[in-house]
């Protein structure tokens, strides 16, 4: 079964509303994306903020301030056919040349 998405949430903001029985209850919005090799993720609490719609205002805030420091982002799709072969060529060439390297160290010793 799909979850719904929150109506609250928006592109890189995603509300977070803990169920109303928990011990612990969490209100807030939390900013998350990736970019090259750092992940970026932030929390944003009702409470802090002054309710919904503070929290709501410093998460996009933040959002664009982090956006616009980090590098753009680069997609790494599914490898093609072609690059699956030649990739596991060369690793598999590599693991030999390694292995051979490791028993000649091992004989000069």
């Amino acid at each position: 079964m799909k979850k719904r998405a929150n109506p609250d949430s928006e592109a890189n903001i995603r509300r977070i509303d803990s169920k109303p029985r928990a011990t612990k209850q969490t209100h807030g919005f939390q900013v998350h994306f990736l970019r090259a090799t750092q992940a970026v993720t932030r929390m944003f609490s009702d409470t802090v903020y002054g309710g919904k719609e503070g929290a709501r205002r410093a998460a996009r805030k933040f959002k664009r301030a982090a956006m616009a420091e980090l590098p753009p982002r680069v997609f790494r799709g599914p490898l093609r056919a072609e690059q699956k072969k030649s990739s596991t060529k060369v690793s598999s060439s590599s693991s030999r040349s390694a292995a051979k390297s490791r028993t000649s160290r091992g004989r000069q010793r």
